[in-house]
């Protein structure tokens, strides 16, 4: 018995519903089948035609030019050279509404995109992964680096350096006045948080209080499920020449792209300050959590398994240019954490209750799906 899994199964389902035309197709072969990558070669599949194709990667592509260039139908119907395999392909996933598709496709593109443009340049993943090419944390001296993937993005709300865990115990501005991070690797008050501007000025600001997300429980293991997330009040604004990220609508508060064979990229860092890929798993309850990409795509070589010391490090989707943030890890492998969205009105309270006069700010995605149907696509209730 066979069965269309994995690659071939979420770039069917995904092909579908998030690009609409030949070069997004293609676009997206060529990020899962790099000129090295060898998948399913010598698996052969049938269509309906009687056109059989060796491997995945030269299937993708004929779906590509038949479904988008020749505006033909495409089905598989057998396996094998002779075609005499049956074929059965797992259950197939709902279709996506226009506003997931467009809020989908902003979310690829914001990183497949720079990484595609970064590839074509010759740049590879070791040249492109670190964030700056220069950290002298004593001297106060950074350079950006110019080959990074993500140099052209607003990263200047990720601390690169505090005073108290140096460059681990990592800090993110929520508003020109506080910043977040993980309650069980926290920042001390008093400490310095620095930030270093799009022209390589630094900024210091000193922590002059915090407050953890309530838990009712004190045992370290208790709150490191859906409560490690820690607000710190900052001694006065940044300048504007430092940003801070936003986050989703207050109503998105579940997120399992997986159910839809959909992967979403998000960009996170570690301690070393890398520009790092994983795909987005689920945003179900206290928690977010990401996986491992495809082996054989682009994104993988992006992709490192979270240690020791990465704790703290944010995760964002980029939506229109723009960090949208998501979570500090807590655990790793892959990497997981407590979902900003799930404690969005605690951490509005928490920052009105330090004081600074702001609160979360949403980003807005009206370009891809109204308000109203937010919570209707992303809210709580899909669930019950």
């Amino acid at each position: 018995m066979f069965r269309l899994y994995t690659t071939l199964a979420v770039f069917l389902c995904v092909l579908g519903t998030v690009w609409g035309s030949l070069q997004d197709c293609l676009d997206v072969v060529d990020t899962n089948c790099p000129p090295e990558a060898t998948t399913h070669v010598d698996q052969y599949f049938c269509d309906d035609k009687g056109r059989v194709y060796n491997g995945s990667c030269q299937l993708q592509e004929h779906f590509c030019r038949l479904t988008f260039f020749h505006n033909e139908s495409f089905h598989l119907t057998k396996l094998g050279p002779n075609c005499d395999h049956p074929l059965y392909v797992a259950a197939v996933p709902r279709p996506l509404t226009s506003e997931e598709t467009n809020l989908f496709a902003s979310m690829v593109h914001g990183v497949d995109d720079r990484l595609k443009r970064t590839e074509a340049a010759g740049t590879t993943a070791n040249v492109s992964k670190p964030i700056f090419s220069k950290q002298d944390h004593t001297h106060k001296v950074y350079q950006r680096n110019p080959h990074c993937w993500a140099h052209d993005l607003d990263l200047t709300p990720i601390s690169p350096w505090n005073s108290y865990g140096k460059t681990r115990k990592a800090g993110t501005l929520l508003s020109p006045r506080h910043a977040v991070w993980a309650r069980h690797y926290s920042i001390r008050v008093n400490s310095t948080l620095r930030f270093v501007d799009r022209h390589n000025n630094v900024v210091d600001r000193r922590v002059i209080k915090t407050r953890a997300l309530y838990t009712n429980a004190s045992a370290h293991q208790s709150f490191l499920f859906g409560h490690d997330m820690v607000i710190g009040l900052l001694d006065s604004d940044v300048p504007s020449t430092i940003s801070f990220a936003k986050v989703l609508p207050r109503n998105f508060t579940v997120l399992m792209p997986s159910r839809e064979r959909v992967r979403l990229p998000v960009f996170s860092t570690d301690f070393e300050e890398k520009a790092l890929v994983a795909d987005f798993s689920n945003m179900r309850g206290t928690m977010a959590s990401l996986i491992e990409p495809i082996t054989t795509s682009t994104r993988h070589k992006y992709y490192e398994r979270k240690i020791s010391g990465d704790s703290g490090n944010p995760s964002f989707f980029i939506i229109d240019d723009q960090l949208v943030f998501l979570f500090v890890f807590t655990f790793g492998g892959s990497g997981s954490g407590t979902s900003v969205q799930h404690n969005f009105n605690e951490i509005n309270s928490i920052m009105e209750h330090l004081g600074g006069g702001y609160q979360l700010t949403e980003v807005d995605l009206s370009r891809f799906v109204s308000a109203a149907h937010v919570n209707a696509l992303f809210g709580d209730h899909i669930f019950g």
